[in-house]
C-alpha cells in the first residue's frame, strides 16, 4: 500500500485561487447560481448512518439571517439514540474503512476538491443563503474548503508510507501512522464549510470513521457537503451524518466509550465542557 501511494505524483500544492466578482462576467454566474439555489430552498434532508437514510418526527428548520421568513433547509433533529447508533455503526464499519489503501482515499478526496470547485458559485450560494455571507467571503470560504482538499491529500500521500526514524547499529527501524478510529466532527456556524470540511476530510482521508454534526445554524450547507462526499466516492458506511440540537445530542456523541477523538471548534465554555 505504501508504495503504491508513494509512487502517486501530484503537482506541488497552490491555494485555490479567488474569483474576481468586479469583473462581470463572474458577477453573471453569481446571479445565476443564486437563482439556482433559491430554486432548491426549503427542501428536506435526511440523517446518515450506516448508510441508512433517516428521518425523525422533530424537525430543525434553518433559516435566511437576512430573511427569517425564508427557510433554507428542513432537517431531522436526532435523538441521543440515534447519536449513540451513530457512533456504534461507525466504530463496526471503521476496521473496513481504515484497511482501505490509502491511495484509494486521496482519489476520493482530490474529487472531492474537484466537485466543490465545479460548483463554487453554487457553494457560495448557500453560504449567503444559510450563513449571511457576502460574495467576496462565500468565495474565500469555499477556496479554503478545496485549500484543505488539496492539501490533505498531498500529506495523506506522504504519510502513507514508512517515516524516517534514527537508526541504531544493526537495527532496521520504520514507523507507520495509524487511524484512531471514530472521530466526532462539530463544526462552528461561522464557517460553515470550510472548517466542517477541513475536519472531515482530514479524518476521513486518514482511515478513520466520521461523526458528522453540524452547527444547527447552518445545517443545510453540510448536507450540501456530505451529498458531495458520497459523489466522490466516500462510502456511506464511513461516515455518519447527525442534525439537530447540541444540547440533545452533543454529549452523547463525545461521551460514547467508542468515540476515539473530538475535532471541535466553537465556544470556550463548550469546549471545555
Amino acid at each position: 500500500m505504501a508504495s503504491h501511494a508513494n509512487a502517486v505524483k501530484l503537482t506541488e500544492f497552490r491555494n485555490e485561487p479567488y474569483t474576481d466578482f468586479s469583473i462581470p462576467a463572474n458577477r453573471q454566474l453569481m446571479e445565476a447560481a443564486l437563482e439556482k439555489v433559491r430554486g432548491l430552498l426549503g427542501r428536506e434532508y435526511d440523517l446518515l448512518i450506516g448508510g441508512e437514510r433517516i428521518r425523525s418526527t422533530e424537525k430543525l428548520k434553518s433559516t435566511n439571517p437576512a430573511r427569517p421568513e425564508e427557510v433554507v433547509g428542513v432537517l431531522q433533529k436526532a435523538s441521543p439514540e440515534l447519536a449513540a447508533n451513530a457512533i456504534e455503526s461507525a466504530h463496526h464499519h471503521f476496521a473496513g474503512w481504515s484497511r482501505t489503501p490509502a491511495i484509494d482515499r486521496v482519489n476520493m478526496l482530490l474529487k472531492t476538491a474537484d466537485l466543490i470547485r465545479q460548483r463554487k458559485y453554487e457553494f457560495n450560494a448557500w453560504l449567503t443563503f444559510e450563513a449571511g455571507k457576502t460574495w467576496p467571503e462565500a468565495e474565500a470560504e469555499v477556496a479554503e474548503a478545496i485549500d484543505f482538499c488539496e492539501y490533505y491529500a498531498r500529506e495523506m500521500l506522504r504519510f502513507a508510507g514508512p517515516q524516517t526514524v534514527v537508526q541504531l547499529p544493526g537495527e532496521h527501524d520504520e514507523m507507520h501512522y495509524l487511524p484512531l478510529g471514530v472521530g466526532v466532527v462539530i463544526p462552528p456556524w461561522n464557517f460553515a464549510l470550510a472548517i466542517l470540511c477541513g475536519m472531515t476530510c482530514a479524518a476521513l482521508v486518514a482511515g478513520n470513521t466520521v461523526i458528522i454534526k453540524p452547527s444547527s445554524e447552518t445545517p443545510t450547507i453540510a448536507a450540501i457537503f456530505v451529498e458531495t462526499l458520497l459523489e466522490a466516492g466516500f462510502p456511506a458506511s464511513s461516515f455518519c451524518f447527525l442534525t439537530g440540537s447540541g444540547g440533545a445530542i452533543g454529549d452523547a456523541l463525545v461521551s460514547h466509550p467508542k468515540t476515539r477523538f473530538i475535532s471541535f471548534a466553537g465556544s470556550r465554555d463548550v469546549g471545555l465542557h
